[in-house]
């Protein structure tokens, strides 16, 4: 069974803290360095981590959608006022799955795709914060691996190394 969104939401604010943290280490022009990356630099990886979320909030609340005009647009290029608008968005994510359980976590999502020929998709909210979180995890991975080539030592943002972090208890001893 895949974790409770309350607690992937839990999970994602925890991790986007430590890599906001790892970030704020790097001299300001590091951030936006081209490194290979689908979204090129660290900077650009975290504005899209921002939209996406943006855009899956905006479908829960069946609001129109945002003005940016691609999921690689820019809408901070300071870490600070990325990391609040993103900081905001993990609060209203923390919120709304507080209390998600029985029908209402089956109750399905409705949003229109942003595929080239867009389709209408419905999807429970399960799947609908699965796949939101899936996305930040992916992410993350590669603001991750970028912070390595930065030469930092990037932070541990496993689910395990959250768990041990918030006292669950996790069987550990030295290998045989």
């Amino acid at each position: 069974m895949l974790a409770h969104p309350h607690r992937m939401a839990q999970f994602s604010a925890w991790a986007s803290a430590r890599v906001y943290d790892a970030c704020a280490q790097l001299p300001p022009g590091d951030l936006s360095t081209d490194r290979g990356a689908f979204f090129r630099s660290i900077l650009g990886t975290l504005n899209h981590l921002l939209l996406v979320d943006m855009l899956y909030r905006e479908r829960l609340q069946k609001a129109p959608s945002s003005q940016f005009t691609g999921l690689d647009e820019i809408l901070h290029d300071q870490l600070t006022p990325l990391r609040s608008a993103q900081d905001q968005l993990h609060a209203y994510y923390l919120d709304y799955t507080h209390d998600l359980e029985g029908e209402r976590l089956d109750a399905p999502v409705g949003f229109e795709t942003l595929l080239e020929e867009a389709e209408y998709w419905e999807v429970s909210h399960q799947i609908y914060f699965s796949n939101l979180f899936q996305h930040q995890i992916h992410h993350r991975g590669q603001i991750h691996n970028m912070l390595s080539q930065a030469g930092l030592n990037p932070p541990s943002i496993g689910f395990i190394e959250f768990e041990v972090e918030l006292g669950e208890r996790i069987v550990r001893r030295k290998a045989n």
